[in-house]
């Protein structure tokens, strides 16, 4: 009887019901939180480094106008110097010879000064060494000129990648690498700059006669 109504008992109790749990259509997993994460940073990332990238195009941008700018003023000022050479004569070994001395990578010539402190000739002398354009200047006459030609040059520019002169005569030819001083300035002479263009810079023809007097020459 007792087993009887136990049995009875289970069947009457209710079977426990399975609860399933629904997957939420609002939260996120895990692994979706950490794509987001790895997506945003690569977005980041990528747009860093178009900033990156037009900052260092900018900045290319801004240092080869610099650049140009720089060596523009340079082929200006040396340009006009070389335009204003004069055959100023000097004695040496016994015999009158133009200062003009051009190697190719100096030059030395003599040109009026328009310093208005000083009124007269005045030499000029660039060379190139060891990637710097070096200047230097003094006043005529000068009795020991080849004494202080050399030595405590002023620096122009510490660093340029070339500077080159060659020369050609008056009557024509082939442009030559070196200038001996002798009778007459050359005819033209050519300045390059780091990389750019050869510019060709024509000097006027100018003779001195016997008697010092300064006569123009006609091309």
């Amino acid at each position: 009887m007792f087993y009887g109504a136990v049995e009875k008992l289970n069947k009457k109790r209710k079977k426990p019901t399975a609860v399933k749990l629904q997957p939420s259509t609002f939260g996120f997993t895990l692994v979706e939180v950490i794509l987001s994460i790895v997506i945003l940073c690569l977005v980041a990332l990528i747009i860093g480094s178009g900033f990156r990238l037009g900052i260092d195009a900018w900045e290319r941008g801004d240092k080869e106008t610099s650049e140009i700018q720089k060596y523009r003023v340079l082929y200006e000022l040396m340009s006009q110097q070389i335009k204003s050479a004069y055959p100023y004569k000097m004695k040496i070994d016994e015999k009158k010879v133009v200062i003009f001395k051009g190697e190719s990578d100096s030059i030395m010539f003599v040109t009026v000064s328009h310093d208005s402190n000083f009124r007269g000739f005045k030499w000029i002398r660039y060379r190139y060494k060891d990637g710097a354009l070096l200047y230097k200047e003094g006043v005529l006459p000068d009795k020991k000129l080849f004494e202080t030609t050399f030595g405590d040059d002023e620096i122009v520019e510490s660093k340029i990648g070339e500077v080159k002169f060659s020369y050609l005569a008056s009557d024509g030819g082939e442009f030559k690498e070196s200038w001996d001083m002798g009778d007459s300035l050359p005819g033209a002479v050519t300045l390059k700059i780091g990389d750019f263009e050869p510019m060709i810079v024509t000097l006027p023809l100018v003779k001195i006669d016997p008697e010092g007097k300064k006569n123009n020459g006609a091309l």
